[in-house]
Formats: C-alpha cells, sequence, structure tokens
C-alpha cells in the first residue's frame, strides 16, 4: 500500500504543486513508455530503462538523481498509472479546487508516487513531509508465489547519499524463472 500524500501537512499550496508535480510526471513518463512501445513495435527501441528527466520542482525536498526509469514497473503499471494520473488532472491543470482533507486524493496521489518512485528507483519528497529527501533510498519490497518469468526488485548501482533496501520472498522459482533485485543507479 502506497504512503498517502500529506495534504494536510504540506498545506493548499505545498499540496497543489505537489498534485501538478505528480501529475505532469507521471503525463511525461506515460508518453515516453507509449512512444517506446510504438517504436519497440517497429523493432527501433531495447533494453530494459527509458530516460524520461525529472521536472525541476520547488515543491521537492532535494533534488532527483537519475531521469532513468526501469520500463519493465510501467509494462505492470503503465494503466494504473494512467488511470490514477486522470484522477489528478483536475487538481493540476486548476479545473478543481483541492480539499487538503480529501482522503481519496490523497490515497491517489501517493499511489502515483509509488509508481514513479519504483520506476525510478528514487524518492519524490515534497517539502514538509517527514520521509526521506527526493532523490535517495529506494525501499522494495516483493511478496510472489509462483515465478515463471523475470522478476526484479534491486540490480543497483549505489552512490553516496543513496541506499537500496530490497525484501523479497518467492514461494516457488520454476525453471527459466528468476528473482532479481532494483535494476538502476541510486545516489550515483
Amino acid at each position: 500500500m502506497a504512503d498517502p500524500v500529506t495534504f494536510t501537512v504540506l498545506g493548499s499550496w505545498a499540496a497543489l504543486e505537489g498534485i501538478k508535480f505528480l501529475y505532469g510526471q507521471a503525463a511525461e513518463v506515460l508518453k515516453a513508455w507509449r512512444e517506446r512501445r510504438a517504436a519497440k513495435a517497429e523493432e527501433q527501441a531495447a533494453g530494459q530503462t527509458l530516460e524520461v528527466p525529472v521536472k525541476d520542482s520547488a515543491v521537492l525536498e532535494g533534488k532527483p538523481d537519475s531521469a532513468t526509469i526501469d520500463a519493465t514497473v510501467l509494462e505492470q503499471e503503465g494503466p494504473l498509472l494512467a488511470s490514477l494520473a486522470g484522477k489528478l488532472r483536475p487538481y493540476a491543470q486548476d479545473l478543481a479546487d483541492l480539499d487538503v482533507d480529501d482522503a481519496e486524493l490523497a490515497e491517489q496521489a501517493g499511489q502515483v508516487r509509488a509508481i514513479l518512485e519504483a520506476a525510478y528507483g528514487q524518492r519524490f519528497t515534497f517539502r514538509g513531509e517527514q520521509r526521506e529527501p527526493t532523490g535517495t533510498r529506494v525501499w522494495v519490497s516483493q511478496v510472489l508465489d509462483h515465478v515463471s518469468g523475470r522478476v526484479v526488485g534491486a540490480d543497483a548501482g549505489v552512490g553516496a547519499g543513496g541506499e537500496v533496501d530490497v525484501q523479497q520472498r518467492a514461494t516457488v522459482v520454476e525453471p527459466g524463472g528468476s528473482v532479481t533485485g532494483f535494476t538502476g543507479r541510486v545516489g550515483l
């Protein structure tokens, strides 16, 4: 379960700016992922990573570390990310007033953030939140039943200020299956 974005702690300006950041970043990621799938269909794309720069935002606590995202996360979570981004759209485009007490919206924003954090392998923390700063530490927890394909949790380069904590459990890994940690760079 994703941590909801703490709108009440942030206040209305920062909460709205946080929504705008999450919506804008999700839109860029989804657009790049869609373009990559189209190129892949034409056999022009390769690899499991995708470069999508993180937009600058004064509401972030810390600086994002990398523009590299794990495309396998989008293969699994892309449709959910698109649906959730659609729910943030009215607020991000100033079409609706934000209620900082809206728990459902806070949960949806938290889910968008969790997917982006999984894809980028880094935190996206807003000023005033009590979490690790943007660009640092990744926690991965996977509880799996039967694995017959490839599962990734962490295969990472970790630099100063970055940490990766991976917890994985699989009941059965079938022949030809694999369980790997996180793929990417943290703090480099």
